[in-house]
């Protein structure tokens, strides 16, 4: 089988006949390779690494599979895109101009890691943000001019920097350390460009249905960590019957296949309308994702120059408070919370509406809620940490999501955009929740949408040629994702209360010797272990740690037991993250 080269290990293309069940059985599966993958090989090697001995690295396998052998740990790691370790957000899918939402000192709170990051940003910063191959679009350009003392200086703590560099940084880290690790005899890995779409439980192990190049084969593993990322988009009614060269575009997913390719078929179809009147872009959603998307959309001039006007379709109608660059110094209290704090008991919804009642204070008295986040969050935690554990569920499962809608934060490059197009006119927020669309004779839709504040349907009524679905993510009991559907109706995944993730224990056991990381480890409590948002590279980091001494424990190896938040807030600080 014909294969490439990559720092040592055996990498399968999408092109090339994959393993089948006759020839690979392997130790450890991963599904998917974005970064909580990434960083539970990091850690998981690295207890590998402290074991002087092979004897030691004896690796556990199923009565089915074999019998104990002193030999590397065997591993998988498929994934459907073939971009290997960055996932949606650092990689070629979210093109090279997208900023992170938070300065990097917030992306990576942990000191160390930062600094192993930030050295390699500091050793790659002259191929990388070179002007002739970065500087290729007017917002991109102007982030490299106003960034350039500071890139150079090497202070990269308060910048909001491209993300496609710690994409980058994670993938020659990756190849570096699994070429050493594979050297060394710890490990023995293939990494499959396939989509894994089927799971069985086997008596010690579990049978992996993938498909590549349009063929199904599978491959069994003893244990499984499922890192597949969150569902895919909630989809929305299309306007129906045989597709018109006046119907509006719809993107259901501006990261397929990718945000580059998705503004050209924008322009594509833009350019095909006659009437400038008609060339309006709906964006449903005004969340981080419409950030994203608004800003690499004005760093393409074909894109501007065709778009007459943007309409941003959500429920409230703002987009996230700004990050300062240098924050105010408040003596703030948030007062609603503080008064419920001295109550002798509470509900999670009372925490929400506290939360609320402050922030609106707070926004009426000019306030930038970016400057109480800290305020906020802190009496949130205490507040949360005298719940009983009924309501603690509640919270995580419910309320703290709807919380976290009033504090998002975003900076300042991205909301310049937003900021600049609705002074020119050029976009419009309207509030409401999405119902359908409405298509025109004279060509494109319009949009007909639920006003929570009258609770009327109303209609947006001019011409829409583009439409963005930036709306959020399924839950995952409504998901279309075969293999979420394919783990529910096996049972080897229960959906948590917050259908947003599936229970796990504190070791991110879904099933025996099957384990969660990234965003469906959401809406979980054990203890002080309470997870509502596992997005964020901050709890990514974290929860690897936890997760590759979990995946050693049952193997022979004198190992710490799981530690997971040192203290209550730890790994419960209401961040807002990319």
């Amino acid at each position: 089988m014909a294969t490439l080269e990559y720092s040592g290990l055996i990498l399968l293309t999408d092109s090339q006949q994959q393993p089948t069940a006759a020839d690979k059985c392997y130790d450890l599966a991963i599904i998917g390779a974005g970064i909580s993958s990434a960083y539970t090989l990091i850690n998981y090697i690295s207890l590998l690494e402290k074991q002087s001995t092979v004897e030691e690295r004896t690796v556990a396998l199923g009565a089915n599979l074999g019998d104990y052998q002193a030999r590397p740990v065997k591993i998988v790691v498929t994934e459907k895109s073939g971009d290997f370790w960055t996932g949606i957000p650092y990689g070629k899918r979210s093109g090279r101009n997208s900023l992170l939402i938070s300065p990097l000192k917030e992306f990576i709170p942990q000191q160390l890691e930062r600094e192993h990051f930030i050295d390699w940003l500091n050793a790659n910063r002259a191929p990388i943000f070179d002007p002739q191959v970065y500087n290729q679009g007017k917002m991109s350009a102007k982030w490299l001019s106003d960034n350039a003392d500071a890139i150079d200086r090497g202070q990269w703590d308060d910048l909001f920097i491209p993300r496609h560099t710690f994409g980058l940084y994670l993938q020659e880290r990756m190849a570096n350390l699994l070429a050493t690790a594979t050297a060394k005899g710890l490990i023995e890995i293939d990494l499959l460009t396939a989509d894994a779409i089927d799971v069985q439980q086997l008596a010690d192990g579990y049978r992996v249905d993938f498909v590549a190049t349009e063929t199904n084969h599978y491959f069994v593993t003893n244990k499984l960590v499922l890192a597949i990322g969150s569902p895919p988009n909630i989809a929305f009614e299309r306007v129906s019957g045989d597709r018109q060269k006046s119907d509006p575009c719809y993107i259901d997913n501006m990261y397929e296949p990718s945000l580059d390719e998705n503004i050209d078929r924008l322009c594509q179809s833009l350019a095909q309308l006659e009437s400038p009147s008609q060339r309006q872009v709906l964006i449903v959603g005004s969340n981080a994702g419409t950030l994203d998307v608004l800003y690499s959309i004005h760093n393409s001039k074909a894109a501007t120059s065709l778009i007459e006007k943007f309409f941003i379709l959500s429920p409230n109608a703002t987009f996230p408070h700004r990050i300062q660059t240098a924050p105010i110094q408040l003596d703030y209290t948030p007062q609603h919370l503080a008064a419920l704090l001295k109550s002798d008991s509470f509900t999670a919804k009372q925490i929400l509406e506290a939360v609320k009642q402050d922030v609106a204070h707070a926004t009426s008295v000019g306030i930038n809620i970016s400057d109480i986040y800290s305020d906020i969050s802190k009496l949130v935690m205490e507040a949360l940490n005298r719940l009983n554990f009924g309501e603690q569920c509640q919270f995580v499962s419910k309320y703290a999501v709807e919380i976290g809608k009033y504090q998002r934060r975003a900076g300042g490059e991205y909301l310049d955009v937003v900021e600049r197009a609705i002074a020119e006119r050029k976009l419009e927020l309207c509030k409401g929740k999405f119902v359908r669309y409405l298509p025109l004779t004279t060509g494109g839709c319009n949009c007909e949408y639920f006003d929570p504040e009258d609770r009327q349907q109303k209609v947006l009524d001019t011409p829409i040629g583009v439409v963005i679905n930036c709306g959020g993510f399924q839950d995952v009991t409504t998901s279309s994702s075969p293999l979420i559907q394919n783990l529910i109706r096996r049972q080897i995944c229960i959906p948590n209360e917050s259908n947003r993730g599936f229970i796990i224990d504190k070791n991110f056991e879904a099933s025996k010797n099957c384990y969660l990381m990234g965003p469906l480890v959401a809406g979980n409590i054990d203890g002080n272990f309470r997870v509502w948002h596992a997005e964020s590279c901050q709890r990514i980091i974290g929860f690897s740690q936890n997760l590759a001494t979990a995946l050693l424990q049952s193997e022979q190896l004198d190992l710490p037991s799981v530690t997971l938040a040192p203290n209550p807030e730890s790994a419960n600080v209401l961040m807002n993250v990319a």
